[in-house]
Parts: structure tokens; sequence; C-alpha cells
């Protein structure tokens, strides 16, 4: 009898001993495991070998990385820098969005709120439907750096489509920093960000009904709707 293939897993990153290994299991798996993902921590190896080698292995296994920056602790930065390195996707968690360097703040971030009652049956709603969408997304939680390594191991992407991706993450960083100084409801923005993200594929004269399918990717704008912007606002 031939053996199951084995199940994909979420490597997970983050500081051990003490609270964070509650967090781990009593937030942490039960919200990869409603996924479907088998989760994975550096400490689940025991056999005598080089640690370093061995988190290059669980990470290069990976489907997805979910890493908790809480504490900026150089390991988890470390391994992070691993996942990077090999353009896995990330999901990133932390208790104040000031452990999150600048440059990773256009990847998705998961501030959680310990003074909130229910805040880790919360946390772990709010990890696993990011683990779900990232999943599922055409946009991957991806550096744009690594975009194209990221890409070359699915499908080829244009140097457009490059482009494309990293103007959709720089958009997400600018959000962030937004959301982080509460200077203006971030949701007021969405039709403002959809219209410049149009014109800016109008400008480098990208065809409209490549724009149409883009914009329903990213956004789930109807196709009349983007139209629309381009005949009357653009």
């Amino acid at each position: 009898m031939k053996n199951k293939p084995n199940k994909e897993s979420c490597f997970v990153i983050m500081p051990f001993g003490g609270y964070f290994d509650d967090y781990y299991q009593k937030i942490y798996v039960p919200a990869i495991e409603k996924v479907g993902l088998l989760p994975k921590r550096a400490d689940d190896i025991y056999r005598p070998s080089e640690i370093v080698n061995d988190i290059w292995n669980y990470t290069k296994e990976s489907r997805i990385v979910l890493a908790d920056l809480t504490g900026k602790n150089a390991n988890v930065f470390y391994e992070l820098g691993l996942a990077h390195a090999l353009a896995k996707p990330a999901v990133l968690v932390t208790n104040t969005i000031d452990d999150v360097p600048f440059d990773l703040r256009s990847l998705r971030v998961i501030v959680y709120n310990k003074n909130v009652s229910n805040w880790g049956e919360e946390l772990s709603l709010k990890i696993e439907r990011a683990l779900k969408e990232t999943l599922d997304s055409k946009l991957p939680e991806v550096l744009p750096t690594f975009l194209d390594i990221y890409e070359s191991k699915k499908t080829e992407i244009s140097i457009s489509e490059l482009d494309f991706l990293e103007l959709k993450k720089g958009i997400d960083l600018i959000k962030n920093e937004i959301r982080k100084s509460d200077k203006i409801n971030i949701y007021d923005m969405r039709g403002g960000e959809i219209a410049a993200v149009i014109s800016w594929n109008k400008e480098r004269g990208i065809p409209d009904d490549q724009i149409v399918e883009r914009m329903n990717k990213i956004y789930g704008l109807q196709p009349q709707m983007t139209l629309k912007i381009i005949n009357e606002v653009i």
C-alpha cells in the first residue's frame, strides 16, 4: 500500500519558554491545524544535530511561516531571514508594531492586545484567517525582493507584473503606517487607493482588460466598476 503524502506544514518562528510556549500550544497550534497545516517549531527537533541545518530544512519544507516578532528576538529575525531567502510566504504576529522593522511592515502583521479579555481567542481567529487568505492569495505575503524567486517556482512573471506587485506591497506598507498613527480611518482611503493603482497601470500602458483582471484579483472589484473608474476618473 502506498504511503500517504506528508501534510504540508507551517513553521512557527518565535521565542521559547514561559508564556511563549503557552501561546504556541493554546493559540498558534489550533489556528494552524484549522487550516489543514501541520504546526512545527524548532524545539520539535530532538535529535543531536546542527540546529541551523534543521531550521533550514524545516523552513524549506514548510508551506508558510508564522513569526512572532514580540521582543525583537535575534534568533527569530535570523530564522525569518532564512524564510525570506527561500521566498516563503510569511504572516507576522506581534504585541506591538514597534517590534516590527519598517522594511517588514508591508507584510501581513497581526497586532494583538493582551488588555482585551478574550485576546487569545481573537488572536487565534485572526491567525487562522490570515493563514487561509495568504495560502489562497494570488499575491502571497512575500517581500518584493523575493517575489521573482517565489513566482519562478510556479510560473514566469513579467517585469511589469513584478513592478505592480511591488507597488501593492508599497501601498500595504503605507496603510500599515497610517493605521499605526491613527490619523485616518484606513477604510476611508480605499477609493483613492484603487484609483491610484488603476492610474499607475494606465500610465504604464497596461491594457484595460489586464487592469480589470488585476483589480478583481487584488480588491475583488467588479469589472464594470474598474471600467467606470478608467473612463470617468483616470
